[in-house]
């Protein structure tokens, strides 16, 4: 550096004012990338700069365009949102002046049709398809954005990718099960009301919506406002079951001298397939016996709701003969259920099954409301935990 006789020569310093903010530079020349950035700027290609010169309008600035700021005519800069915005769709560049665009401006930009095609935004993290909202703007983002097409599914069978738990596609239409009926609907989403309406139109009974899943071994009660996602990973198929069941003493339960206990895990009959399934999938011990008279199915270890003695109790059900054709009426706790408030559960009974006193709980549908095909062994039991819950409350 060179010296004087009062010291170091001090280097040149510009001033420059950016939206009404001083910046200094240590040389004349800089390019329109380099003033963005001496004003703090950064992702250059998201700001357009303009300059104000003395009696002119603001002019346009690139980002490689050279400003002597030795120009006494320079009085001040400004910057904008970018012109352009630029994007990838199938791996091929597009872009747009518009800060905003929907799915489906997007895929008719590309000459993709979108009544057979819908778009997805690539992330980093996961992606997020627009096919259920094509009209929703998306706010572009000037450092660049990806997007895929993705092609429309004419039908897809819920039951058959809840079964194996694959990842549903977007579609057209959506088959589904309820009770033992099958229903085309055109949207991911469908309300309990409108699965109500499938099998029960009109209807003024009060009901409830179960939906099974593949990865659990019960059903779960929807809310009666729910809105479902039918795209839900393993979601298999609904049922329908009536609200509230007659409590009374049943003319047909059986009473039977104790006989001795036996530990053997006893399979004595056959039950439907279906039925074995959701037992094996609850993980808990069940049996099947039968001359108790009569054929017992028998839960070990069911889980019972806060508000009795018991968290868990053995539950069984009388099968018929006539099973599944015939209704699973009733249900048998042991040891006998105490509520923890002291108040009585009325319209209970005693009955010894397999060596053990039991608590039969005389719980009634009414005349028809068995549908055989629909109700088995789970669809009792969303009952008997509805009876549980709701007597916790009397």
């Amino acid at each position: 550096m060179q010296e004087e006789k009062n010291g170091p020569v001090k280097p040149k310093v510009y001033i420059a004012i950016v939206n009404e903010i001083e910046i200094a530079v240590y040389k004349a020349l800089n390019t329109g990338a380099e003033i963005l950035t001496a004003a703090g700027f950064e992702h250059l290609q998201c700001h357009t700069l303009y300059q104000k010169l003395k009696g002119c309008d603001f002019e346009k600035v690139s980002l490689d365009q050279a400003i002597d700021l030795s120009n006494p005519g320079i009085e001040r800069f400004t910057t904008k949102g970018p012109d352009v915005f630029h994007y990838n769709v199938d791996n091929e560049p597009e872009m747009t002046d518009k800060s905003e665009l929907t799915a489906h401006q997007i895929l008719l930009a590309k000459g993709i049709n979108p009544n057979n095609h819908y778009l997805i935004q690539v992330l980093t993290v996961g992606n997020v398809s627009y096919a259920d909202n094509p009209s929703q703007p998306i706010k572009m983002i000037c450092t660049g954005m990806d997007f895929i097409s993705g092609k429309w599914q004419d039908l897809v069978d819920i039951e058959e990718y809840g079964k194996q738990c694959k990842p549903v596609p977007p579609a057209k239409l959506y088959r589904i099960k309820v009770d033992k009926g099958y229903h085309t609907w055109p949207k991911r989403y469908i309300t309990v009301p409108q699965l109500i309406e499938f099998e029960y139109p009109n209807n003024t009974k009060p009901v409830e919506v179960y939906k099974f899943l593949n990865t659990s071994p019960k059903p779960i009660k929807l809310k009666p406002d729910e809105m479902v996602d039918l795209t839900e990973k393993c979601l298999v198929r609904f049922t329908i079951q009536p609200k509230e069941q007659e409590d009374g003493l049943s003319d047909d339960h059986i009473q039977e001298e104790p006989v001795e206990e036996t530990v053997k895990i006893r399979r004595d009959f056959t039950l439907p397939e279906e039925d074995i399934e959701f037992l094996d999938n609850l993980g808990l011990l069940w049996e099947a016996i039968a001359n108790q008279p009569g054929m017992w199915v028998m839960i070990h270890d069911y889980p019972i709701p806060v508000g009795y003695n018991v968290q868990k109790a053995e539950v069984a059900l009388l099968i018929s003969s006539h099973y599944p054709a015939a209704e699973i009426d009733m249900a048998y706790f042991h040891p006998s259920l105490i509520k923890v408030s002291g108040r009585t559960i009325n319209n209970v009974f005693d009955q010894v099954i397999d060596g053990k006193n039991f608590q039969g709980w005389s719980r009634h549908r009414k005349p028809g409301e068995w549908r055989p095909g629909v109700d088995n062994i789970a669809t009792h039991l969303c009952l008997v935990d509805n009876w549980l819950v709701k007597d916790i409350t009397r």
